[in-house]
């Protein structure tokens, strides 16, 4: 079984530094440590659904929302509680409102959001707005007690107020009593363990008639009850006690509300801290650029990739180099060359934090056309792999780390090497190195891996799964252009680089001479070499613009093309309704030339003897067969002898007969008595009776508007709206007061939370009218 990659490993590709800036990203301390510790997938289609979710996560920051979960930090001191049946105190239930919030708030922000992640997140999302209004019913918003949370609570308050004013008129006069200046230290009034009480000079309590409750640190002065306000003092006392009752009863009401809502709430907290993770993944996606890509086995396809911290840190993104790297079943291991700090660990690693992202469901710093494989594992060997512990150097953990990666097998896996073997004698190391390198291939892994050694660039046949690629050098300026280019192995430019930073030229000289023949002629030819790398990179970069201009035109072609096809068809409907409005003028006219030609033939048929006829189209009934066809039984007729109105009952018989009823009045007549009725029958008219009797204010919300009345006036019309409401058996009052100071709002729903007649009401959500209404539910 190969060894999978640890923590420490991943440090040092950089993905514990990633994993940072995403956490950051989360609004919720839960969320931000999970993401620390954010795992790869075991299944391909989990990374899929994952990457799906990110990417649709997206369009939601794209419409700029992004809602917080930040309730989720305290959200285990509550609910442990709530479990377990305890009742919950005020401060529990301010940070039960604010989870209900934040539900709301995410419900909302994904209202406009039609997509498979956020249909799942509504449908999973609680009903916070009867919850919130349950706790606004109770609660201020900054969590106290309403004094009008009940009609109860509402009286023990409103006689509280009264016994202290009563206590207080009592006092201010003993206060203000002459008689008793020589008893009062001072001229004030204060309160001793919930009793109201004056001060006493101390000595001179005997000469005052009360109760003593406290004294002062200088026993200079005893607070003492006087006896007028006593009783009073002991009914507020008794009141307070069943103020705090009455509370303790609504805390416990409300316990058990929310405990029936246990599982509900769970869940959306499951699915808060869920959102709140994919959002920062989606944030991140657009903080470095990132794409979807196509999970493609035996196949490595990153066009464009960038190493996301260099895009995050950069003052200036599109500055940043973005690279292609192509392998495959045929070419399955890079080895990538070229001048120090020329960009090849860089490389190296974008292309292990693509993988490593892929495998977790992050999009990829690369093109949308990107593909890669679904890895099981990463292997690195990138850094300082010295171990005290193990008696290691640097080079021998290296190599233990090397022999590590040849257990990894097939496709599935990759290995990221920095340096192979560099740390030891050059010839030896290049041995081992290529000793490693054609055991990985054999192996069928994929693996980039990074080398300065001449003798790993040169010898590898085709069809053996090693090829070379290295990263350009400007020698002009004397810079590398972090841009790879694919099949060319590249030169260190350590002499070039020793001459660039002016080392002394007979060193340089000396170390030239140093060279084996072979060295030399190869660095002779170095020049046309790099010649041959900028010219491709040149040519490539030429085709990448091209290529880049020919997909804008393509996009601005499409884009006035289905410019045109809507204007197009904007055009077409606007003629077809111009027409259809002719037509309909048209024939609107003809109707009514028909109308009165048909008017005209009547008024001149009235004037002539009368005939049977069928008046729709206006033939003449010679025959009683012809009457029996014209006027089945049911039709209305018009009978001569009576002169009015008759409905047919039977079809002529053997004498030519038709029985007829008229008003009650049942009659046989001789079918040519009977002509067109004088009054036509309206078929819409049974519809529109039908309708108005079904229709009335019962079936429509009972409106009442108090914008701009005083507190006391709007009370009183919502008096009488309930009244009427509850007479009518209706079952809901909307109730407009829109915002002003608030005052009026926060009394209509004062005393609505103590009306009999109130079920509960609820403040209108945007869908529903916004905070300026109120829906008010009734007692059946």
């Amino acid at each position: 079984m190969t060894k999978k990659t640890t923590a420490n490993e991943l440090r040092a590709l950089d993905w514990k530094h990633l994993l940072q800036e995403l956490s950051e990203l989360a609004t919720s301390h839960i969320a931000k440590e999970s993401l620390k510790e954010l795992k790869p997938f075991e299944q391909q289609k989990q990374a899929t659904k994952e990457l799906k979710k990110v990417q649709q996560a997206r369009r939601l920051l794209v419409s700029g929302h992004r809602p917080f979960m930040e309730s989720l930090d305290v959200y285990s001191t509550w609910y442990l509680r709530l479990q377990k049946q305890a009742t919950l105190k005020s401060i529990e239930f301010r940070d039960i409102r604010y989870f209900m919030v934040e539900v709301l708030t995410l419900k909302e922000a994904l209202e406009e959001q039609e997509t498979p992640w956020a249909e799942e997140i509504k449908s999973t999302l609680m009903d916070a707005e009867s919850s919130l209004s349950a706790i606004d019913q109770i609660f201020t918003n900054d969590g106290a007690i309403k004094s009008d949370a009940s009609e109860t609570l509402y009286k023990f308050y409103r006689e509280k107020n009264q016994l202290e004013k009563e206590i207080q008129n009592k006092l201010d006069k003993l206060v203000k009593d002459n008689s008793l200046e020589s008893l009062l230290q001072d001229r004030y009034v204060t309160n001793r363990e919930g009793r109201w009480v004056l001060p006493i000079k101390s000595g001179m309590q005997h000469s005052f008639e009360g109760l003593i409750h406290d004294a002062s640190h200088s026993k200079q002065t005893v607070f003492m009850e006087p006896q007028a306000i006593i009783p009073t003092n002991n009914r507020l006392r008794e009141v307070q006690n069943e103020i705090d009752e009455e509370i303790e009863r609504l805390l416990v009401q409300l316990s058990e509300y929310f405990f029936t809502l246990k599982e509900e709430i769970e869940s959306s907290q499951q699915c808060l801290l869920e959102t709140d993770k994919t959002l920062a993944k989606a944030q991140l996606a657009q903080n470095i650029q990132a794409n979807e890509f196509e999970f493609e086995n035996e196949q490595f396809e990153l066009k464009e990739l960038k190493h996301p911290l260099l895009v995050l840190h950069s003052e200036n993104q599109n500055q940043v180099v973005g690279n292609d790297i192509k392998l495959d079943q045929t070419n399955r291991i890079l080895l990538l060359s070229g001048p120090n700090a020329g960009g090849k660990t860089v490389l190296l690693k974008a292309v292990g934090l693509a993988a490593q992202m892929a495998r977790c469901g992050l999009p990829i710093s690369a093109s949308t056309d990107s593909k890669l494989p679904f890895l099981k594992d990463i292997h690195l060997a990138i850094g300082d792999l010295q171990s005290v512990e193990a008696h290691l150097s640097t080079f021998a953990g290296h190599l233990k780390n090397l022999n590590q990666a040849t257990e990894f097998k097939d496709l599935d896996h990759v290995v990221l090497i920095d340096e192979i073997c560099g740390a030891t004698d050059p010839e030896e190391g290049a041995a081992l190195a290529r000793s490693f390198v054609q055991t990985y291939a054999e192996n069928n892994v994929f693996a980039v891996i990074t080398s300065h050694f001449s003798p790993l660039k040169r010898g590898w046949e085709p069809g053996c799964g090693v090829i070379n690629g290295s990263m350009e050098y400007d020698k002009t300026t004397g810079h590398p252009t972090y841009q790879f280019i694919m099949g060319v192995p590249g030169d260190s430019f350590a002499i070039e680089t020793a001459t660039r930073v002016g080392v002394n030229k007979d060193i340089i000289q000396k170390a030239l001479n140093y060279l084996t023949p072979e060295h030399r002629k190869r660095l002779e030819g170095q020049n046309e070499i790099e010649q041959i790398k900028s010219s491709l990179n040149h040519l490539r970069q030429s085709l990448k613009k091209e290529i880049e201009q020919a997909h804008k035109k393509q996009n601005q072609l499409q884009f006035e093309l289905d410019k045109l096809n809507k204007d197009k068809e904007k055009i077409l409907n606007a003629e077809v309704e111009k027409i259809k409005s002719q037509l309909q003028e048209e024939a609107q006219k003809a109707q009514v030339k028909k109308t009165f030609k048909n008017f005209d033939s009547f008024v001149k048929m009235q004037t002539q003897k009368p005939e049977v006829i069928k008046s729709p189209e206006q033939i003449k009934i010679e025959t009683a067969e012809e009457f029996k066809k014209s006027f089945p039984p049911g039709s209305k007729v018009y009978v001569q002898t009576i002169g009015r109105d008759a409905v047919v009952q039977s079809t002529p018989n053997n004498k030519g007969e038709v029985e007829v009823l008229s008003e009650s009045m049942r009659l046989m007549v001789p079918w040519t008595e009977l002509s067109t009725p004088k009054q036509f029958h309206n078929p819409n008219k049974s519809k529109i009776v039908s309708s108005a009797s079904k229709l009335s204010p019962l079936d429509t919300d009972r409106s009442l508007d108090v914008r701009g009345l005083s507190s006391d006036e709007a009370v009183e019309k919502l008096e009488l709206a309930l009244d009427s409401a509850v007479v009518n058996q209706e079952d809901r009052l909307k109730l407009i007061h829109g915002h002003g100071t608030e005052s009026l709002k926060r009394n209509l729903r004062g005393y609505l939370s103590r009306s009999v007649y109130v079920k509960k009401w609820t403040a209108g959500t945007p869908q529903t009218g916004g905070d300026g209404i109120t829906w008010v539910e009734l007692n059946s």
